[in-house]
């Protein structure tokens, strides 16, 4: 009874400080975006706190489930354990996740922002690619309609460069621009490097995914049914073997497999794959239930293994201890 009270108090524990905490970071990380040298950094902005608060919700609701199940490696309980762990289940994906797109939405129609992208500063050097640029001038419109422009002497360092003063635009086209993405300023880009989302996971895909689930039809939401199932699953193998260390391994790794199928499955590099196989007659049949009848399949396969290991192991614990 103990351990089961206690799963359902670390689910809230890690939930809401972790939420607040996410958000507050998440939003030093979009701070940091935007940041452009020369200009005053402002700190937890309205637009970036509201930003930042249902992005990190929505991922502190993903990890919930899994990050509880470590307990059960240390602590594990019994079948009131288990129950405690699927009215949980229950709660995040019936109740708290169709709540939070719902507010999100509510507070999106009630609260407006003013979505202000600040131009480049001037006084400074910007180096990409081999060439130097420093704006004279601050940026401002000229013509209505266009985009704001600046005075800028342009430094070619090649062996046989030269200086150029032009008048440059700052549009998305804009070398600096371009080359700065995702940040803002290109100074930040080079100290942080180019590789900024080494994880093929994308959240917000995901995010994107899950919400048009709770908003379609049926076939939608047994997409997603199968998703919620096979990252629920993994309580199943918290167990599976007698060294607690390599059970936290198993765990991590087994959560960030999940997250990275049902998120490369929604990218374009997987629609050639998709495209083969749904010439089968059987996922044509299965895709008048479910929308995505190959990711439907691939989620309800792992997720029988991961319960069935689950009711294996316990099964076999259990006769070890009456032999004893």
């Amino acid at each position: 009874m103990r351990k089961a009270l206690k799963l359902a108090l670390i689910y809230f524990i890690i939930l809401i400080p972790g939420t607040i905490l996410g958000t507050l970071l998440y939003s030093l990380y979009l701070n940091l975006l935007g940041f452009i040298a020369g200009r005053d950094i402002t700190f937890f902005r309205d637009q970036e706190l509201f930003k930042s608060l249902f992005y990190v919700m929505f991922c502190m609701q993903i990890f919930i489930l899994p990050l509880i199940s470590y307990y059960r490696i240390r602590h594990p309980g019994g079948a009131l354990q288990l129950t405690v762990y699927i009215v949980l289940c229950a709660l995040t994906w019936a109740l708290f996740v169709p709540c939070t797109f719902k507010l999100k939405d509510f507070c999106s129609r009630k609260f407006t922002f003013e979505n202000k992208t600040e131009s480049l500063s001037p006084n400074y050097f910007r180096k990409v690619d081999d060439d130097v640029y420093y704006f004279t001038t601050e940026f401002s419109v000229s013509t209505k309609g266009r985009a704001p422009e600046a005075q800028a002497i342009i430094i070619d360092t090649t062996e046989n460069g030269g200086v150029e003063y032009k008048t440059i635009g700052d549009n998305s086209n804009f070398v600096l621009n371009r080359k700065a993405q995702p940040f803002r300023e290109v100074q930040l880009k080079n100290i942080f490097g180019e590789n900024s989302n080494p994880i093929p996971v994308d959240f917000r895909l995901l995010n994107s995914m899950i919400s048009g689930a709770y908003s379609g039809g049926i076939q939608h939401i047994l997409t997603l049914i199968s998703f919620v199932l096979l990252l629920c699953s993994v309580y199943g193998i918290t167990n599976f073997f007698d060294w607690r260390l390599l059970n936290a391994v198993i765990l991590f790794i087994t959560t960030a497999l999940i997250l990275c199928l049902n998120s490369v499955y929604f990218t374009p590099m997987f629609d050639s794959i998709k495209t083969t196989i749904m010439t089968k007659t059987f996922l044509k049949a299965l895709s008048g239930i479910v929308s995505e009848p190959l990711l439907f399949i691939l989620n309800c396969f792992f997720a029988f293994l991961f319960i069935t290991s689950g009711v294996v192991k316990f099964a076999i614990r259990k006769h070890a201890k009456k032999a004893r």
